[in-house]
């Protein structure tokens, strides 16, 4: 075990309360001290938003970085937190739209930004329907935080998979339903695997992916949107995309997701990963 997993992981054990308080220190250690992409955030929040004055963009600069700092300390939290102290801080709306594909037999697709907490939101997912959760990662270089993220990502039946793998896995399938889980607001890897939109005011090529299994295998699709509603407190809320994939074109899948981040961004933007270079 890297000491960069074993100290976050010792940490895990602390009351969220005492978490948060860590998260304000780290606050002002990451936005005033190291300035931690600092560059990137005011750039694409210039991007994002070029109507808004500067006073504004800056007031969604600490939002974020407030929120990133809170986010950080619960992904620490992920690692040993129980299911019923999970259940406490995030909700499940509307289960019904989901688990009725289960009763039918058919697997999902369920897609998300980093936007949120994306990954209590797949737990609480794992824990409270009827679907194993397949989720779909890049590995990370750092090897500590990647084998912590790959732990967080197991469990609560969870399987978490390498894309490559997940592929493979997809085309062999025999069991019973499953969903899969993807993340929609990664840059592509590859060109051919990806169109352009506008999002968020500006020209973006976005991921294919989803789409793509969604259309080839005809899985229902879904957009899991997150809601914020006070610190440490979310409601998910999954929303159905296509319920007959096979029947649309892939570019059209793809802008139905993308427009739904796209709206839950401009409703709550210091909820989403700014730090990322989205545009490039």
């Amino acid at each position: 075990m890297s000491i960069v997993y074993a100290l976050c992981y010792l940490l895990s054990f602390l009351p969220l309360s005492l978490l948060y308080c860590l998260s304000d220190l780290c606050y002002i250690i990451v936005y005033y001290l190291i300035r931690y992409r600092k560059k990137v955030v005011v750039q694409n929040l210039m991007h994002a938003f070029p109507t808004k004055t500067v006073h504004e963009r800056k007031q969604i600069e600490k939002r974020f970085y407030r929120s990133l700092c809170d986010l950080l300390l619960e992904q620490i939290k992920a690692c040993t937190i129980t299911s019923q102290q999970l259940l406490q801080h995030i909700t499940l709306e509307d289960i019904e739209a989901i688990e009725q594909f289960y009763k039918r037999n058919r697997s999902i697709i369920l897609v998300s930004g980093h936007f949120g907490n994306w990954e209590w939101a797949a737990n609480l997912l794992a824990l409270q329907t009827s679907y194993t959760i397949h989720a779909g990662y890049q590995p990370l270089h750092h090897k500590g935080i990647d084998r912590m993220a790959l732990h967080i990502r197991s469990r609560f039946q969870r399987k978490a998979m390498p894309m490559v793998s997940l592929f493979r896995h997809l085309t062999t399938y025999k069991g019973p339903p499953q969903a899969t889980t993807l993340l929609i607001d990664q840059a592509p890897l590859h060109k051919r695997n990806s169109c352009n939109t506008t999002f968020l005011a500006q020209p973006t090529t976005v991921t294919l992916t989803a789409a793509k299994l969604a259309q080839k295998y005809n899985h229902p699709i879904f957009y899991i949107q997150t809601e914020r509603s006070k610190r440490g407190k979310y409601r998910v809320r999954p929303i159905l995309l296509a319920e007959t994939p096979a029947q649309l074109p892939v570019q059209e899948i793809a802008e139905r997701y993308t427009k739904k981040l796209e709206a839950d961004i401009l409703r709550n933007p210091d909820c989403w990963l700014w730090s990322h270079r989205r545009w490039k």
